[in-house]
């Protein structure tokens, strides 16, 4: 991105001189202590610019005191193409996602119908609904699987609205059947902080995101278990290229599972990476797309609800984080009324 192979004390002070905004950020880094983000910007270099993501964060002192600033670029320029081009009105060629998935799908009907036609004409051969079965258990994957392809790689287009976030996580556990009245075996725990304020966002989207984690948290604790939701105001805070503080609430998602090793942990966000038999590996990237659309962060950690497994050394289950941005800094955060 900024074409040379190692960067020296001339390149980052040409940068900073080209880029006031990049160097407003590193002053009040400096200067607070605190971490600076802007998720959307340009970056001068050379005679070109580059759309990028910007993060700045402190290095600290044994005493707390900032002697340095990391300063991370994420260049969006592949981002910003690929958005570009599925909006164009050009008549040339161009494979978007919606395309592919309608030239999948219009195959698929035809293949599911066959099968069912098969089934119905041979109802007491039980070799032949074997096989019809097997068809069918595969169009139905490859169907959702075509789905969640288009959601994670598609743009989307996100409401800005006052969001209630345990009104989502209800949602969230009511569509996975665990709410109000879990199964027996399963024990829900909610410790909800019921002061905190709303948040800007799609509640729909986030009932997605949520539903992913719990639905991940169920398959893992098998016929018995505990699942805990927690909610809180974080304690860290970000500042704005403007200087401006921002605020973050807190969920947890926490399970009583085995818990994954550390090299699944490592591979956990990629794409088609899935640790169960019929598991896709998308449904977390769709979550942590919908988080991150929201200005937020979701990451896992080893270690839910238990204690260690003495056989294995490995901490007893797993725990989802999310954190989401709170717009309102300004008004006095009101009361959740739906605890």
């Amino acid at each position: 991105m900024l074409a040379a192979s190692t960067i020296g004390t001339s390149q980052v002070s040409d940068l900073l001189e080209h880029n006031p905004w990049l160097e407003r950020m590193v002053r009040t880094c400096l200067e607070t202590g605190q971490s600076v983000g802007d998720p959307d910007t340009v970056l001068a270099v050379s005679s070109r610019s580059v759309a990028v993501r910007a993060e700045v964060s402190a290095l600290l002192e044994d005493n707390g005191s900032p002697t340095g600033a990391i300063v991370l670029l994420q260049d969006l320029s592949h981002q910003k193409s690929a958005a570009s081009a599925s909006d164009s009105s050009s008549s040339g060629l161009r494979l978007s996602p919606a395309g592919l998935a309608h030239e999948v799908k219009n195959p698929l009907t035809g293949i599911k119908g066959a099968a069912e036609l098969l089934a119905a004409m041979y109802p007491d051969q039980t070799r032949a609904q074997q096989y019809c079965g097997v068809i069918l258990d595969g169009v139905n994957r490859i169907a959702a699987l075509v789905e969640q392809v288009l959601a994670a790689s598609s743009p989307q287009r996100l409401a800005r609205e006052s969001v209630n976030i345990h009104q989502v996580l209800h949602q969230a556990l009511r569509m996975a059947g665990l709410y109000p009245t879990p199964r027996q075996g399963l024990r829900i725990d909610q410790d909800f902080d019921p002061s905190l304020p709303a948040i800007m966002g799609d509640s729909a989207a986030l009932e997605r995101a949520f539903l992913n984690l719990i639905k991940n948290a169920h398959e893992a604790i098998g016929q018995t278990g505990a699942i805990r939701l927690a909610t809180r105001m974080e304690t860290e805070f970000r500042m704005t290229a403007e200087g401006r503080r921002r605020q973050f609430l807190r969920v947890d998602i926490c399970d009583s599972g085995i818990g994954l090793s550390p090299d699944a942990l490592a591979q956990l966000f990629t794409p088609f990476f899935t640790t169960k038999p019929s598991g896709t590996g998308l449904g977390l990237v769709l979550s942590q797309r919908i988080i991150a659309l929201h200005g937020g962060r979701l990451w896992a950690e080893r270690g839910g609800i238990g204690r260690p497994d003495d056989a294995e050394q490995l901490p007893a289950g797993m725990t989802f984080k999310v954190t989401l941005p709170i717009e309102t800094q300004g008004d006095s955060p009101a009361a959740s009324p739906y605890c």
